[in-house]
């Protein structure tokens, strides 16, 4: 039954990849703090109010349904840790830092094996990977106005670009998914 609901899950998510990186092909990308009318002047807005591009790219601060805001911070490529077994020669480990904070009205509890995976263009998608006697950071109860900042460790095909999935209805949010390498995304032509 484990390996049903394994399967499955990956089957979505992979899913959901492919169908946003078909739709990032023909969308713009760029992200924007400010907007300008031909016959007005430059006028301010939220960042957190202005849509996001997708994949969200490296650094940038999403806002997402139900008071979510997510950040992956940094991209470590390849990853060592001594606590890691060696793995095969055609893989390595990768690191991604992410920030969470719930800004909603309702607790959440976070559990990231189950919430983010990556996806990379081998068509496979990689699990969190525990580091022995680390904890992420990402995982626990998430009350409104917490934050919790952490690491993330995934072991993926060597050069293999890869993008990271948000399985955000276990928490109440949508599903999202990051770039993470590249860690922006090229403009549309």
């Amino acid at each position: 039954m484990k390996t049903r609901v394994v399967v499955l899950r990956a089957a979505s998510v992979a899913a959901c990849l492919l169908t946003l990186a078909a739709a990032c092909s023909s969308s713009s990308h760029g992200a924007s703090s400010a907007t300008t009318t031909a016959a007005g002047p430059t006028t301010s807005t939220n960042v957190l109010r202005t849509p996001n591009s997708i994949p969200f790219v490296v650094g940038a601060k999403v806002g997402l349904p139900n008071g979510w805001l997510v950040s992956v911070t940094k991209v470590h490529r390849p990853y060592a840790h001594s606590t890691l077994s060696e793995l095969p020669s055609d893989r390595e480990y990768v690191a991604v830092d992410i920030t969470m904070d719930n800004e909603g009205t309702s607790t959440q509890t976070v559990k990231a094996a189950d919430l983010f995976s990556l996806g990379d263009t081998t068509r496979n998608v990689d699990p969190v990977v525990a580091v022995p006697g680390r904890p992420n950071g990402i995982d626990g109860p998430y009350s409104p106005g917490t934050t919790h900042s952490g690491q993330l460790v995934f072991a993926v095909p060597k050069g293999a670009q890869l993008r990271m999935a948000m399985n955000g209805p276990l928490i109440g949010t949508q599903q999202s998914i990051f770039a993470i390498d590249p860690p922006t995304v090229p403009p549309a032509d």
